[in-house]
């Protein structure tokens, strides 16, 4: 099991989201990502990107919101499905890479998941808890 910190777990003292591998990854094709929602809200935005493009745009100064930094996350993962309170969501399937996943919930605040070290082959499940923040 993996241990991964959100970016606002000091400022509000809210439990930490996990990453939990299920089984050995094989090798080969993508990495399967399940998100659970244990937040306390339901999950209305999801976006993914890779863990060295955040930190390059964040040492560039882009600012949450600004252009370059909705280019960086691209499209919101869960279109118009959002994720409930207690539900699972199975459908992320990405390279073998390092992420970061950046959610939001229906009450605009935001959640920051970083370095997801996805291997090929590989299923994880990342289990949100309630580590919600104002604001990257």
């Amino acid at each position: 099991m993996l241990v991964v910190a959100s970016v606002g777990a000091v400022a509000c003292g809210g439990a930490v989201s996990v990453l939990h591998k299920q089984g050995k990854p094989t090798g080969e094709g993508p990495a399967e990502l399940a998100v659970k929602n244990g937040s306390g809200q339901s999950i209305e935005k999801l976006y993914v990107a890779k863990t060295d493009a955040v930190d390059q745009a964040r040492e560039a100064g882009y600012g949450p919101g600004s252009a370059a930094d909705q280019a960086l996350w691209g499209e919101d993962k869960l279109g118009n499905a959002g994720i409930p309170e207690g539900q699972t969501w199975n459908g992320l399937e990405l390279l073998p890479a390092r992420y970061d996943l950046l959610l939001i919930g229906h009450d605009r605040r935001e959640q920051l998941v970083k370095h997801l070290d996805l291997h090929s082959g590989g299923r994880y499940v990342l289990e949100v808890n309630d580590d919600w923040t104002m604001g990257r």
